[in-house]
């Protein structure tokens, strides 16, 4: 009892402190573009408004067992993200669900997390972003004597990259995008705790902006 509430109060811990420097950098970037110096009207562009993707990515996943090493893990995952733009450049959003089949020779399993993201436009349509969350990772042997899960859940971060491409633009504002995903993602808790590297490819739909908080061109 007492390790499970060292293990929940560290997961607190951390979460206050990433949403506290989140929320820093948040309102500082938003002084910053809102500062007379800048147009309060934006100019139209693919990645504004909020977002809504589906994606499917590979994953493979180095899993630790009460400190053995139990070596890589792979398989397919799905995943689903929401989120808004808060300034021109930083976003704010939640991966709702993150779930996944693994399998080395007969041990199978799953692992996934709930996290809140930070993302960050770095160059055109590239965005880095990186979460914290709570995560959870369960196996089991069909072929041992007890097949019984093995696993628990903890702390989940991740720290990954994406691009969004626009290939049928039709609107000067949001749209459909194709997105490449790269993820990393670690769950150091628990008996059994991984490390993940994840690749894939995103569906994403950006609602875009409304005429009135846009700069547009005189007719």
């Amino acid at each position: 009892m007492r390790r499970l509430v060292s293990q929940w109060s560290r997961i607190v811990w951390l979460g206050v402190v990433a949403t506290t420097l989140l929320g820093t950098g948040l309102r500082a970037a938003r002084a910053d573009e809102t500062d007379d110096a800048h147009p309060i009207l934006e100019e139209p562009r693919s990645r504004q408004g909020y977002w809504i993707g589906f994606g499917a990515s590979g994953v493979a996943a180095q899993l630790t067992e009460q400190g053995k090493n139990r070596g890589i893990y792979s398989g397919g995952t799905g995943t689903f993200r929401i989120g808004q733009l808060v300034t021109r450049r930083l976003g704010l959003g939640l991966l709702v669900e993150y779930t996944g089949g693994i399998a080395k020779g007969s041990d199978k399993g799953s692992i996934g997390g709930l996290t809140l993201e930070g993302s960050c436009l770095v160059w055109r349509d590239l965005s880095v972003h990186t979460g914290f969350g709570i995560g959870y990772v369960m196996v089991s042997d069909s072929k041992a004597i007890d097949t019984s899960l093995r696993g628990g859940g903890g702390s989940y971060l991740l720290l990954g990259a994406s691009y969004d491409l626009f290939p049928f633009k039709k609107v000067r504002t949001g749209g459909w995008a194709i997105t490449p995903v790269v993820d990393f993602h670690v769950m150091p808790d628990g008996s059994i705790h991984f490390l993940a590297l994840l690749g894939g490819l995103q569906a994403t739909w950006w609602s875009g902006l409304p005429d009135n908080m846009l700069h547009l061109p005189e007719d």
